[in-house]
């Protein structure tokens, strides 16, 4: 009768000890058996060779590092909101799994044909609602209309009936990317159609890297918008992106590729946004990263990005009374610094009726003219229109932006010529539920962007407007459904 080892003891992962062979057995039994027992520990060690070569691969061709939320990107948006903070109201609702209807060019399903994606999100944002701006007579208002309805950009995003224009649709997306190059292909801070914001802008120059790329970032962020270095770029689209894609990084180990250097007040809202200088990656052509932020397609108009940028900067209480308040603040560009004109020929005389009204309403209220160098940082220019500024005034430009500091009750008078109208400070205004009204007239001369005002236009808004609290707010949702049940006043 011939005597086997039990086939259970091929199988063991631990290496048994091998039985003397017994000599009693005939001699091709006996090396049958020896050869039997030796089986388990090759199994066994080749197992162990090939679990530490897989391991050393995963750890050779990865260097991912842990999101904010551990690699949960997907709640990452909601866990990063306070649900108490002004922007919560206004928050997009984020898509991130390619489901069946879903639009093959909405984040989740295109990210399938990009390669190194981590996560990838559709943001639907609410659709919203502004009412037009107040002006001195019907003319006026009829000239902005049809600016409003003949803008190509502006009718891209709004659309004008009765009284209010209305937002809808608005979609913007993020990726993160793992172990990517970013190489820029265009000059950056240039008007490229191809530059963050804009409606060509893509994610080409992002390709994988290979293990041999040397000074590789830990995460970085794209933020190549035109003109990023100016004030007024600054604020209205690299916040944006900042904004946008602020939930996807911790922000601890972040870098920032953007152009130029910025002017002083530029750089610290970098810092105070989470990007000191020493993460800031000034026009550079190429950058490699463990993880990359892409959330250059972001939008240019929507109540959230604006009320999130100042809840980062550190503005977001703008609805405590503050009493002292009795400021009218005038932007001129008569100060020699202004670009492309806008000068009031007859201000002089504008600020001395203006002054006339205020002693007029003996309310201890007090006209200053702005000036940005008696501010030495952005703390002490913040807090003082905060707590200051009953009204901004002035022609349009970019010191008009300031208007963003000050309470949601400030009125804001801007003076625009018809050859050079802008958008941006009415929709900003109202976004923040600020009271705006509009000056629209002819330029001095047809090749000039210069304005001769009527001084009772401009005293008679300020009379209407100025220091009343509580007014309509010219920001509210939109939806096809207007039953009262569904709570659409904020």
């Amino acid at each position: 009768m011939r005597t086997e080892t039990p086939r259970r003891s091929f199988w063991r992962f631990s290496s048994p000890r091998r039985p003397s062979p017994d000599r009693s057995l005939p001699a091709p039994l006996s090396r049958r058996l020896a050869h039997a027992t030796r089986q388990p520990s090759r199994r066994a060690y080749l197992v162990i060779l090939l679990t530490v070569v897989v391991l050393i691969l995963l750890r050779s061709t990865s260097r991912v590092k842990p999101s904010p939320t551990g690699n949960n990107f997907a709640t990452a948006l909601e866990d990063r909101t306070s649900p108490s903070s002004p922007s919560s109201l206004w928050a997009p609702f984020s898509l991130s799994t390619c489901v069946f209807g879903m639009p093959r060019h909405w984040a989740p399903c295109f990210a399938q044909r990009l390669a190194n994606v981590l996560y990838a999100e559709e943001l639907v944002y609410p659709d919203f609602q502004l009412r037009e701006p107040y002006f001195p007579n019907n003319q006026q208002r009829e000239v902005w209309r049809k600016f409003a309805q003949t803008d190509s950009e502006y009718r891209d995003r709004a659309s004008l009936k009765e009284g209010w224009a209305t937002y809808k649709g608005q979609h913007g997306q993020n990726f993160v990317f793992h172990d990517v190059s970013y190489k820029l292909r265009f000059g950056p801070d240039i008007w490229s159609s191809r530059s963050c914001t804009q409606k060509l802008v893509n994610t080409l120059p992002i390709e994988p890297t290979n293990r041999t790329t040397k000074d590789v970032l830990p995460t970085a962020l794209i933020a190549l918008a035109p003109e990023a270095f100016s004030f007024q770029h600054f604020l209205d689209r690299v916040t944006h992106i900042i904004v946008q894609g602020e939930h996807l990084h911790d922000g601890h180990d972040t870098y920032a590729l953007t152009g130029r250097l910025g002017t002083r007040l530029v750089q610290q809202m970098w810092d105070k946004m989470g990007f000191p200088d020493e993460r800031l990656i000034h026009s550079s052509k190429s950058i490699a990263a463990d993880q990359l932020v892409f959330s250059c397609r972001a939008l240019l108009v929507h109540p959230w990005l604006s009320l999130k940028t100042l809840e980062l900067l550190g503005v977001g209480d703008r609805q405590t009374p503050a009493p002292q308040r009795n400021k009218v603040v005038y932007m001129s560009r008569s100060d020699g610094h202004a670009l492309n004109g806008r000068h009031v020929v007859n201000e002089e005389e504008v600020l001395t009726a203006i002054r006339a009204l205020l002693e007029e309403r003996k309310l201890g209220e007090e006209l200053v003219v702005f000036l940005e160098d008696a501010f030495d940082n952005i703390h002490d220019l913040f807090s003082w229109f905060k707590e200051n500024a009953l009204a901004i005034v002035g022609p349009h430009g970019g010191a008009m932006i300031n208007h963003r500091w000050a309470h949601r009750d400030t009125f804001v008078l801007e003076f625009m010529p018809e050859n050079r109208m802008a958008m941006m400070i009415h929709e900003e205004a109202s976004m923040l539920s600020q009271t705006y009204a509009a000056i629209v007239v002819p330029p001095v001369t047809p090749d000039s962007f210069d304005l001769l005002l009527d001084v009772g236009q401009v005293v008679d808004l300020l009379r209407t407007h100025l220091g009343v609290v509580g007014a309509e707010n010219p920001l509210r949702r939109s939806y096809y459904w207007e039953a009262k049940e569904l709570g659409l006043d904020l």
